[in-house]
């Protein structure tokens, strides 16, 4: 390659560098499906994915990132398996498998708005007007879109994971209305009080196993979130088509949120402020 090329190559490589970092997508390239068909990728969509990417296994060629990366994930070389790469490939492919097996298990929890319900990780309340509530690690998008609409409950969710605080998601979906009706509730700002799976009332000292509960219902709810999102992207990038990418990027903002997800110390300080009532039914008539 001439010195001339090298250096006109270089200048493109920089520009394309510096481009990305201010987040300017200028590709012109036009969508062929989804909401946005007829726009151009730098129209539509925040972030250009259009590359070209070779297969290491089989050489073939992609010019989407996304395309690329799911077919990675099933491509499999006929060569020795005690191949370092072989085994970091699949060690990657495993993780994502994990992640995609936990999305189908969260997937197939039975929720509604009212109550939800799963079989373990719960802790059960019930007030003076005999409804049953469960505080479950499991359902909470199900019931966030019945408050709020399948989108606004996605956006929603995104938000959240730029600013993860469990708080605001236990608060959207167990403490909106009257706080007697609170399904947990505290009288000294220490110990947690609720009833249990055989109704009885016991008192989680310190909000330990609040606090467990609160990660688990963060991770599973923005993996709830996420699946949707990555169906309908797959749906329409099927193949090699250039589809809508704003799917794509909420599903990683959210999944990215799952993998980071860790107990929150400040959630039950909070949570100690929005339930502290003496005249909890909890207190009153134990």
């Amino acid at each position: 390659m001439k010195k001339h090329d090298i250096e006109k190559e270089l200048k493109i490589d920089i520009c394309l560098y510096y481009m990305s970092q201010l987040h300017v997508n200028m590709c012109k390239i036009d969508i062929t499906q989804g909401k946005n068909k007829g726009k151009t990728c730098g129209e539509a969509n925040k972030v250009c994915r259009h590359r070209i990417m070779t297969c290491k296994v089989c050489d073939k060629t992609f010019n989407r990132d996304t395309v690329y990366y799911s077919h990675v994930k099933t491509c499999r070389p006929i060569i020795d398996q005690s191949s370092a790469v072989i085994r970091g490939l699949e060690s990657v492919v495993a993780k994502i498998d994990i992640i995609e097996k936990k999305i189908d298990r969260i997937a197939q929890e039975p929720s509604v708005s009212n109550y939800i319900t799963n079989n373990t990780n719960h802790i059960v309340a019930s007030n003076t007007n005999n409804i049953q509530i469960i505080i479950s690690d499991v359902g909470a998008f199900k019931a966030l879109c019945d408050k709020m609409g399948t989108t606004e409950a996605t956006l929603f969710l995104c938000d959240l994971a730029s600013k993860p605080k469990t708080i605001t998601l236990f608060e959207k979906v167990y403490l909106e209305g009257d706080p007697s009706n609170y399904p947990i509730a505290n009288n000294d700002g220490k110990d947690f009080y609720y009833r249990d799976k055989d109704n009885n009332i016991i008192c989680d000292a310190g909000g330990q196993e609040i606090a467990q509960l609160g990660k688990r219902l963060m991770q599973n709810t923005f993996l709830e979130a996420a699946n949707p999102l990555l169906t309908r992207f797959v749906r329409q990038n099927e193949g090699d088509h250039d589809g809508d990418d704003e799917d794509y990027d909420k599903f990683r903002e959210l999944q990215n949120a799952a993998c980071r997800c860790k107990v929150d110390k400040t959630f039950p300080v909070d949570l100690y402020k929005r339930t502290y009532n003496p005249k909890h039914d909890f207190f009153l008539n134990p």
